[in-house]
């Protein structure tokens, strides 16, 4: 209230001065009024109070006396800047009467009155203040004591999150200077915590919005060790409860991270130990509920995993019967405080029976029973093991009663123990009068002391043994057998006695001279074999050059055999082989060797040889006795053989030379017309030498694909058209050259490769046809004629193999003429003549290759369904000079045309030999004059061109 509204109210100035000196008073503050020297004007009752002094005294004294800090010329100066400033506020200290400071805050007031300047001195007693500040410092200090000293580093975050304050320790844990970190944001400044600084700072915002403390944890790899850092989070407040920032607490809690997850690994260890325990695992409290087991378990009773397992008990999860038993073990566990062991046969969930091994024991936990803990392995197969070894005991015994062996069991002194056999049939001795004897002892004689000292011996040498007896049994016959002797071996691994087995091999002796004779002779004729004619050759080889004596040697073979065996079986020509032997063996000397070497081939062995003229007397007479007729299977069969000659030393000093010279000299007579002799000569061998080059060089020819087709074309002699063509073997061999088919043919056939040469040829043949076809008209196609051996028939499947040639190439049946020889048809096989018939049913042409050369009967081109003839070029090289030769022409044209078969002329080599032909009434030819064999490229341009080759 102003003092205008107190005079405004009637006080007087007295009243006024009273109240404004009771108000004064009544301030808790020290007021001084002072002059411009420093004299005190006027004092209040708190200045009274607070110095110490009377007002009178007080009055009496000076500003200087009391404040500390001023002195007459501290007075005046700050008395200047009053001046100026009309307030001023400063703390300084009161000096009271009793000495003491007293702090003050004192605001100075200047004002002016009645012309006389005054200021008045306002001071506040700070004692209170200070003792707060003191106490406030005393608190800060311990604060920083304990933050300086607590393992936690304190970390305080203002509102944009930067760190305003970092506890020691901060740049040792998190790897960061504090002096680069502090007033910097963990997006700013991070360090090593694997945490984004991102997250963490959203971590931080979190706690201030929400108010919340939240607990976070960094951790990272230092120095090859897990740190880990637990954070907590709080909100900081200002007095008015806002939040102003974040003040996060972190502990090292690495090792407790480090410890939980090694109790984890070892609860991962000890996890995986009870899974994968071959057994099933559990754990059980005191009322039998499952505390824990293993997917075994899970598995057992038949659930979807060891979870659901957890609080059941042994009657949820099995029949009745075996949940009881189950249980009531538990229950003795339980009750005697000892584990127990047991084996018992449950039911499966499947109903199927199975036997299990069981161990149970009492859980004790801190001393105190908890429940039990046991596992049980399935033992079912143990126990079928077990039953399948009793029962194999069983036959084992049996076997060892009723096997054919004797079984004797001998102690260290020989004496037998056991004998498995009631009776020792061999010897018709009772086993019971053997135990307990030696076999010297009984029965004795010298094959049995032997025994014995084969017994002992084993016993010695703890190595086994064997050997063989024989004998004579009660019925004279000799009896055989064969001991093996082992030792039997203790526990400590030294000989305890003796097993002996003896094993009847009377028969296998039997079979021995058996295998002996058939070893060096032939099963069937009972001649000496190869491997014993051998033998006897180094004999008389040996002794004929100790002696400088010659002797010979013969190879037979005999000719055609292989069409008996084809045409009357196997039987008949094994019956014909027997019956030759013998007629050998009795056309040579009692000394004189004979053996069947293989199927149809023969050795004679002459030693003693004085005359090389008695060799070819031999000879003659096995050809002589050979030619005769043999009666097989009540059938008159004629055969002959072909005889090859060698003499030692002439024609070779070793066996192998010798067998060399005698069979190069036998395909010589085979070659020379059959059914004769012939002695080795040195141009015999190098035509053999020829012969075996050739067979080696074929089947080289036909992996390197050196044969070649060339193509004769066949012209039709009234419109000078080709209307086929003859495919014709050559081959280009790298050092022969180019090879003619009548070259190696006869070996190819002899060797059998023709079958394999003869499927090649026919494939590329009706290749090459359906080529040329495939553009003519369906009317008016081209034949191709292959020639087949008779090979092919014999020893092939002919039918099946054209077939299936025909369906491979796309060859129409009608587009091919297979060629054939006359001598074929002399066969008369009823196999040949229905394969034949086959073919023409099928559309295919048969024809007779070089009709009239061979051994030719008009009888047989009515039986066999033949299409076509050939005539022979030797036929047809003279007609034009030669009148016979025409005549025979017009023969053979006749008789082809009664018989409606179609003629080829083969060898025309004129235009003139051409029309004669035709004249005659021969409708196709071929020959030079209308073309050389060619490839088949060349004859498509011949086709093309469609010249009138009669011109």
């Amino acid at each position: 209230m102003s003092s205008t509204n107190i005079s405004d109210r009637g006080l007087s100035i007295a009243t006024q001065i009273d109240m404004l000196s009771f108000a004064i008073n009544r301030i808790r503050e020290i007021v001084l009024v002072c002059d411009a020297d420093a004299r005190i004007c006027l004092a209040n009752l708190a200045a009274c109070e607070v110095l110490g002094y009377s007002e009178k005294l007080l009055l009496q004294m000076s500003a200087t006396d009391i404040i500390t800090h001023l002195d007459s010329v501290g007075w005046k100066n700050d008395w200047r800047r009053l001046q100026q400033q009309h307030v001023m506020v400063q703390e300084t200290s009161l000096r009271n009467q009793a000495g003491d400071t007293v702090p003050v805050e004192i605001q100075s007031n200047y004002f002016v009155d009645a012309d006389q300047a005054y200021c008045v001195l306002l001071g506040r007693d700070l004692t209170a203040r200070f003792d707060m500040l003191d106490k406030l410092q005393e608190q800060e200090l311990q604060y920083r004591q304990l933050v300086m000293n607590s393992p936690d580093i304190f970390i305080r975050y203002d509102q944009d999150c930067r760190r305003i304050f970092l506890s020691d320790g901060y740049e040792a844990v998190f790897g960061v200077p504090a002096a680069e970190a502090l007033g910097r944001k963990p997006t700013e400044v991070w360090g090593r915590p694997m945490m984004r600084p991102e997250d963490f700072e959203a971590r931080l915002r979190e706690v201030m919005r929400s108010g919340e403390e939240q607990e976070i944890e960094l951790e990272w790899v230092g120095d090859e060790h897990y740190v880990c850092q637990s954070l907590h989070a709080v909100p900081e407040r200002n007095v008015k409860g806002e939040i102003k920032g974040v003040l996060t607490i972190t502990r090292d809690i690495s090792h407790i991270r480090r410890v939980e997850r090694e109790l984890r690994k070892r609860e991962r260890y000890q996890s995986a130990l009870i899974e994968n325990f071959p057994f099933v695992v559990w754990l059980k409290d005191l009322n039998s509920k499952l505390l824990a087991a293993n997917s075994a378990y899970a598995e057992f009773a038949g659930v979807a995993s060891k979870d659901e397992l957890e609080g059941k008990t042994d009657f949820d999860l099995f029949p009745l019967q075996d949940a009881r038993t189950h249980v009531e073990g538990d229950k003795r566990v339980l009750q005697s405080g000892q584990p127990s062991h047991s084996v018992l046969q449950v039911t499966k969930r499947n109903g199927e029976k199975a036997w299990i091994e069981a161990y149970k024991s009492p859980m004790v936990v801190d001393g105190k029973v908890m429940g039990t803990v046991g596992f049980f392995r399935d033992i079912t197969d143990i126990k079928q093991n077990e039953e399948k070894l009793i029962q194999r005991e069983r036959e084992l015994q049996s076997l060892i009663d009723n096997t054919p062996d004797t079984i004797i069991r001998y102690d260290l002194n020989a004496r037998r123990l056991y004998v498995n056999t009631p009776k020792l049939k061999r010897i018709g001795i009772e086993s019971g009068r053997l135990i307990g004897t030696t076999p010297s002892e009984y029965p004795g004689g010298e094959a049995y002391m032997k025994y014995e000292e084969k017994i002992r011996g084993v016993i010695n040498s703890a190595t086994p043994d064997f050997l063989e007896l024989h004998g004579k049994a009660d019925n004279g016959n000799t009896w055989f057998i064969h001991v093996r002797i082992v030792p039997e071996f203790g526990e400590q691994g030294q000989v305890i006695g003796v097993l002996a087995v003896e094993r009847d091999i009377t028969e296998l002796m039997e079979y021995r001279e058996r295998i002996h004779y058939l070893a060096y002779y032939d099963a069937l004729t009972g001649l000496p074999n190869r491997t014993l004619f051998a033998d006897r050759v180094n004999q008389v080889l040996a002794d004929a050059s100790w002696h400088e004596q010659r002797f010979g040697l013969m190879m037979l073979d005999l000719d055609r055999f292989k069409e008996v065996n084809d045409t009357l079986g196997h039987q008949a020509g094994d019956d014909l082989l027997v019956a030759v032997a013998q007629r050998l063996n009795a056309s040579v000397r009692s000394y004189d060797t004979i053996a069947r070497l293989s199927g149809d081939e023969f050795a004679i062995l002459l030693p003693e040889l004085r005359n090389p003229d008695d060799l070819a007397t031999i000879a003659r007479k096995i050809n002589d006795e050979i030619a005769k007729p043999f009666l097989i299977h009540d059938k008159e069969l004629f055969i002959s053989t072909s005889i090859g000659i060698a003499i030692y030393p002439d024609d070779g000093d070793d066996r192998a030379t010798l067998f060399k010279s005698a069979d190069v000299a036998m395909y010589h007579a085979k070659n020379y017309g059959r059914n004769n002799y012939q002695f080795y000569s040195r141009e015999l061998g190098s035509k053999a030498s020829e012969y075996i080059m050739l067979g080696a060089s074929i089947r080289q020819a036909l992996k390197n694909a050196e044969f070649e087709l060339f193509y004769q074309p066949q012209v039709d002699l009234m419109s000078g058209e080709i209307v086929g063509a003859e495919a014709l073997l050559r081959w280009r061999n790298p050092q022969l050259g180019v090879v003619m088919p009548d070259r190696f043919i006869k070996v190819a056939e002899e060797s059998g490769l023709i079958v394999e040469i003869g499927e090649w040829v026919l494939r590329e043949a009706c290749s090459a046809v359906v080529c040329l076809n495939r553009y003519r008209p369906d009317d008016n196609p081209l034949s191709m004629a292959v020639n087949l051996s008779s090979r092919q028939f014999l020893y092939n499947d002919l039918l099946a193999s054209v077939k299936d040639i025909l369906a491979e190439t796309g060859c129409k049946p009608e587009w091919l003429k297979l060629e054939i020889t006359e001598s074929l048809l002399l066969e008369d096989s009823q196999e040949i003549i229905s394969t034949l018939s086959t073919f023409k049913e099928m559309g295919i042409t048969i024809s007779i290759d070089d009709f009239c050369t061979g051994y030719s009967a008009m009888s047989y081109l009515g039986q066999f369904p033949i299409s076509q003839v050939k005539i022979d070029r030797s036929f047809v090289r003279d007609i034009a000079a030669k009148q016979d030769k025409l005549e025979l022409i017009t023969a053979i044209i006749r008789i082809a045309h009664a018989l409606r078969l179609e003629l080829v002329a083969e060898g025309v080599e004129s235009k003139q030999q051409a029309n004669l032909l035709k004249i005659q009434g021969c409708t196709i030819a071929q020959g030079y004059f209308f073309g050389k064999p060619m490839r088949l490229r060349h004859l498509k341009l011949i086709l093309a061109e469609e010249h009138d080759l009669m011109q």
